[in-house]
This record gives C-alpha cells, structure tokens and sequence, in this order.
C-alpha cells in the first residue's frame, strides 16, 4: 500500500493557515488557563489582564505575563498545590499523571490526556521517519515518568517493543532488532550510546546488521556530540535529535537536520532577550517562550524555557511549513570567567577528543554566574586509563585552558560515578557543587 508522506496534512499547511489557526487558538486557551489554573490566574491579576482582551496573537503579545519554572514552584511550595498552579484534572480527560525529567530542578507533575501534544508530535516525526503500519517500534524507557500516552502509536497499526533504558538491556536490543527488525526507535540517549559502543567493543557483534532495518532513530536528553555522530554514522544509524518544546510538546529535527521542528497547529512559540524580555526577531538569538494550544490539562502560557535559540519560520527543504528552530545552551548555562562567556557545548569536543574522556562527560560548576576561574568535573573510563590519572588531568587542563583561554581547574571522577548525578538519559551540565 502507498502511504502519504506526511501523517497529518497540518505539517504543510500554509503560513496564512497556520497564522489563523494561531489567532483562533491563542484566545481560547488564555481563557481556559486564566479560569482553570490557578497560577495564570494569580499572574493575570498581577499584571491586570483579562483573557477577554487577547483576540489574536498579536494582542497576547503585547499583554500577556510571563512565567517560569521558578514560578511554578514557589505556587506549588506556598499552596500546596502539587501541579504549581498550572495543572487542571478533568474527569475523563486525565488518564495518568508524569512529571518532567527534574534535570534543572524538582520534578514537575504533569497530567496526561488520553492523546496528548507529546504524542501527536512524535508519531508525526516517527512516520516522517519512515515508520508506517505493520512496523516494529522499539521504545527506550528512560524513565516512566510519562504515563499512559502510546496509544496513538497502537491506533497507527505500531507494534511497541519496550526496553528499559540500562546497559543490562543491550543484548536483549540487539536480540529484539535481529529477530522483529525494527523500522524506528526512540528515544537513545548519550548513556546508553556509549554503553552500546562497548558493548560492541567487547561483544564483536556487527552493528550495521543490528541496525539494517531501522530507517531511524530519535535521539534526546542533550546535544549529540560530534564524535557521537561519527561512530552511529559508522553503524549504519541515521539519528534524528529530538527535546521538549518547554514541557508543552515534542519537537524532533527532520532528515533535514537543520533545527528542531515546533508544531505551530501545537504550540506557539516566541524568543525573547532573556534579561529584558523584550521580542527578539526571527534570526537572532533569544530565550525560546512557549504557549500550548491544545493541552487544557496544563495550560502552560508564555513560559519561559531558559533555552537559548534561534528560530527560523522559512519553509523547510521536507516539506513542511512549520517553525525550526537551533539551540545555543540554556541561559542558566552559561558562566562568564574573567569577561568571557561559556556555554557547555564548549567543551564537549574537547572532552571526547581524549581517548579516556570519549563519552564527554562532564560537569560545569557554576555557583555564581560570573567565577573567577572555569572549574570542570570530568568522568573517565578506568578500563582506558593507560598512565597516571594525574597525567590525563593534565593533558586535559591544558587543551580546555588553551583552547577556552582562562583559568581552569579540572576535578577527575570515574564516569560510573558520575553517571549516578542525574537521571538515566543524562547529567546536569552545570551544577552548584
């Protein structure tokens, strides 16, 4: 059967479409928001506001307040309110509660609709993929943090495998991709890469057999590294990037790989500078601002992500209408030592370039936004450690402090241990300690 390239005819439709769409849509969840949840509502009668005025986005724009993950949780901690004031359960809507990955802080419940913006988003980059009715789909559980929101992929005809994210699961993946071949997966994370590369290592199992049927796989948590790229490259892997679009929806890069894409019929997105809040054009850097415009259950408004971005609005090489955008690093991670500003993206590459420091990571500890010096906590594998550990740190000070150009101080930890700072899929870049 010849199946439509595209699983929902929304993913090209027409600038003028979606703008309409947009204007519609804003008004009426402004409203559901200020009346339901009550953290908007608190911030509307800060800023004296009545969801009655937005009448396009345009109107929003120039009225509507802002909030951040700070704001959510000083309502949740003063209230009691275990949503932060931004979660509204509706009888026959709300089939599950999750929470956000708690990589920046405290985890934030979030109610789960029977078919929820998350979803829609990846079984439309899942199908662009290249997975279609009759496929295996294999999912990596991270964490089961999200609840009951599958069902769409069931609906399409997908049958799920599930693993758990964990080293111990690679041979049952590499088992499960030989027999059921697969056509996608999602979600492969930085851990669990580097765990299948020794896997491999040490295995001598072929990875491009293991992988021959899979036309992609979606790949989050955190940036991908360049010398990351290279090696799945090496397995026959193409690996689609994907992070949340500020705990409103999905957003996955297309085989164009230039930039993530935000579902405008979804979500309305914005950028900001981030210390004036002022609008920042289309182009330029700014702190990516989400809005959703379908999910009553978390009415998230304006809210501020803390990623830097730049968003580009231009018709994209796949087809589809609908904004990219690039990620720069998050505002809140960025240091700035004797006047220079760094982000971690910095210092991945030359992390990994060291053959004991491969798998990049690391950590930034930033207990002040400006420090006077750039102090680093870098994991290392023992099993490649062919000298004195002293030596590895050295030769690490001098390629980040020669290649940064300020002071640095390098702390080396064993990257098992490291790995137990964070969630499965990932570690906090920057910390306080």
């Amino acid at each position: 059967m010849k199946y439509p390239e595209f699983l929902d005819p929304l993913e090209t439709a027409s600038r003028e479409f979606l703008n309409d769409l947009q204007d519609n849509a804003i008004g009426a969840m402004c409203r559901h928001a200020q009346d339901y949840a009550p953290l908007i509502r608190q911030k509307c009668a800060e800023a004296g506001v009545d969801a009655r005025d937005v009448t396009s986005v345009k109107a929003f724009r120039e009225i509507w307040p802002f909030i951040d993950k700070d704001d959510i949780r000083i309502f949740r901690d003063t209230h009691n309110d275990v949503g932060g004031g931004t979660s509204v359960t509706i009888p026959g809507l709300t089939v599950s509660m999750g929470t956000t990955s708690g990589t920046t802080g405290d985890p934030t419940p979030i109610p789960n609709s029977r078919l929820g913006a998350p979803e829609i988003g990846y079984c439309r980059d899942l199908w662009g993929i290249g997975m279609r009715p009759g496929d295996y789909h294999v999912h990596m559980m991270f964490t089961y943090r999200g609840g009951h929101r599958r069902r769409l992929y069931n609906e399409l005809g997908v049958s799920d495998i599930y693993l758990s994210m964990h080293p111990a699961e690679l041979p049952r993946l590499v088992e499960a991709s030989l027999r059921f071949r697969p056509t996608v997966m999602n979600n492969f994370a930085s851990p669990f890469l580097h765990a299948m590369e020794q896997y491999i290592e040490k295995t001598g199992i072929d990875p491009v057999d293991v992988f021959s049927s899979y036309k992609g796989a979606i790949f989050g948590g955190e940036p991908l590294s360049d010398r990351m790229k290279a090696v799945v490259k090496s397995w026959g892997l193409e690996l689609y990037e994907t992070t949340s679009l500020g705990d409103v929806a999905s957003t996955t890069d297309c085989r164009m790989h230039n930039g993530f894409h935000a579902y405008e019929d979804l979500a309305y997105i914005e950028a900001i500078d981030p210390i004036t809040t002022d609008p920042v054009a289309d182009g330029e850097i700014g702190e990516l601002v989400v809005t959703t415009l379908v999910d009553r259950l978390c009415p998230l408004i304006r809210y501020r992500t803390g990623d830097l971005v730049v968003i580009d609005r231009a018709p994209c090489g796949c087809g589809r209408v609908h904004s990219r955008f690039k990620i720069l690093g998050r505002a809140t991670d960025q240091i700035l030592v004797e006047g220079r500003s760094i982000l971690p993206r910095e210092i991945m590459g030359i992390v990994e370039n060291h053959s004991e420091t491969r798998h990049g990571l690391f950590q930034i500890i930033r207990r002040d936004r400006e420090m006077p010096e750039l102090s680093i906590r870098i994991g290392y594998d023992p099993e490649r450690l062919t000298g004195r550990a002293d030596a590895l740190k050295a030769r690490l000070h001098d390629d980040i402090a020669g290649q940064i150009g300020v002071r640095t101080v390098i702390e080396l930890v064993e990257e098992a241990e490291l790995l137990k700072l964070g969630p499965p899929h990932k570690i906090p870049r920057v910390t306080k300690k």
